[in-house]
């Protein structure tokens, strides 16, 4: 298996310039497939559930879960050809679909130099957002972070016209002898298409502090309005616009 590992920087908040994060992800490449995961989540997710395995006691268990890396990003998304299977777990929801995708590139000409790469530039139009993106025949493998491909080449830098999504390269690890990351529970999500995962997801955002009430946790009633606010201010720009 190859992997390219990816940092993403990235703005969480679109009123606010201050709220710009990084986070790594991990794209894993095995024949003709491929897994895109955050590090944090997939260290995270294994993690737990090798706790669980253990048979360690409730307080032990949630105790080193508070201790393990937070993900923003709690997605894994499976390319084959033009393909994509997404899993996301919103909030408790396991949610997934399934999207056949095939990017109208523009091959611009422009050329320069990354790190060691010689790059070319193209652009595609996807998700509401225009991106830019700098790839190398140096790589032959036609992949790239989140859902992109279909260059002739790997994607080495990849941002949006606007910026607050920006994802680079960072490492290249060649001839790993690993699994490409998959856990069984991803079989037990909710099927739904594209559409109604937006809609699902935007609905369970807006309605954060009643889905929360509704699994048993409660809020003080003065604290409510707040929380629901500090949720929709803190998620307000999601990668896909539409």
């Amino acid at each position: 298996m190859k992997i390219f590992t990816y940092r993403l920087t990235y703005l969480s908040d679109s009123m606010d310039t201050n709220s710009r994060k990084q986070e790594d992800f991990d794209l894993q490449i095995l024949g003709n497939k491929s897994c895109f995961v955050s590090n944090n989540y997939k260290f995270g997710f294994q993690n737990i559930r090798m706790m669980a395995a253990s048979g360690q006691g409730l307080a032990t268990a949630t105790g080193n879960i508070m201790k393990l890396p937070k993900s923003s990003f709690r997605y894994s998304l499976y390319k084959e050809n033009n393909n994509v299977i997404y899993y996301e777990k919103v909030y408790s929801y396991g949610l997934k679909y399934n999207e056949k995708i095939s990017f109208n590139w523009k091959l611009t000409g422009e050329k320069k130099k990354i790190d060691i790469y010689n790059c070319s530039e193209a652009i595609t139009n996807y998700g509401g957002r225009t991106w830019i993106a700098w790839y190398t025949d140096e790589i032959p493998i036609s992949e790239g972070p989140y859902k992109f491909k279909g260059l002739p080449g790997m994607i080495i830098q990849l941002y949006d016209t606007k910026n607050q999504y920006n994802f680079s390269l960072i490492e290249v690890q060649l001839n790993k002898d690993y699994s490409i990351f998959y856990d069984d529970t991803f079989n037990n999500y909710k099927e739904i298409s594209r559409k109604e995962f937006f809609e699902s997801s935007m609905n369970l955002k807006n309605n954060y502090v009643n889905n929360i009430e509704n699994q048993g946790i409660t809020f003080l009633v003065k604290d409510k309005a707040d929380i629901q606010r500090n949720i929709n201010r803190k998620s307000n720009n999601p990668i896909e616009l539409k």
